[in-house]
């Protein structure tokens, strides 16, 4: 999209905001609200931003893009303190530091699965569209001979023109597998909601609190 590496850096500093205002009020309620029902809402809010990106194309300006970034951190605040809460509840203090390290082992794990199934996926999917957008860049197209007309006339060669339309495809093709990867993980986290409650929560035990203290 043509962004600097400041520009990205700005629209996607914000999402720590929410995050840090929200976290304090968090830990002060995870021993009074069952964390599960936090843990639910972060994923339904995650749902809802993974949703609203999916509905980004190339020309998404900087506030459409910022806004998903701020609520986002509604559901980091959400996410991470009833997580550990959850994590080490009903575990006897002495186990704790164990159950904690098993816990972020399993969870830098299984974020590296994700990133290479997510990066696999998208791969994948911009080369079906971008086979599906390139058949309508035929000679026979209205469309296609009006752009290498325009190209052309801006004193490109014809090899020149079709690399710039080429180079379109590419864009639109990866905008588009993005947006796929988005709505999907969407969906995924929709239907991780009612797995959350299959977890078995001890309220007010000593695993409990201490998660919660640390986490706050």
């Amino acid at each position: 999209m043509g962004y600097t590496a400041t520009q990205a850096g700005m629209v996607m500093a914000p999402v720590g905001a929410m995050a840090l205002l929200l976290s304090p009020l968090v830990g002060k309620n995870i021993a009074k609200v069952d964390p599960r029902r936090f843990a639910a809402f972060a994923f339904l809010v995650f749902a809802l931003v993974l949703w609203m990106r999916s509905n980004f194309n190339t020309q998404a300006d900087f506030n459409t893009i910022l806004i998903p970034t701020i609520i986002q951190g509604v559901a980091m605040a959400f996410f991470f303190i009833p997580l550990v809460t959850i994590t080490l509840s009903g575990i006897s203090p002495d186990k704790i530091p164990a159950a904690s390290g098993l816990s972020n082992f399993v969870r830098i794990t299984a974020g590296s699965f994700g990133t290479s199934i997510a990066t696999t996926v998208w791969q994948d999917r911009a080369a079906m569209h971008h086979a599906h957008l390139s058949e309508a860049v035929n000679l026979g197209s209205s469309a296609t001979n009006s752009a290498l007309s325009g190209l052309a006339g801006a004193g490109l060669t014809p090899d020149q023109a079709l690399g710039t339309i080429n180079r379109l495809v590419d864009q639109q093709a990866y905008m588009l597998a993005a947006s796929d990867v988005f709505y999907a993980s969407a969906l995924i986290f929709l239907l991780l909601i009612p797995l959350v409650f299959l977890t078995k929560h001890s309220k007010g035990g000593a695993g409990s609190a201490d998660a919660a203290a640390g986490a706050h």
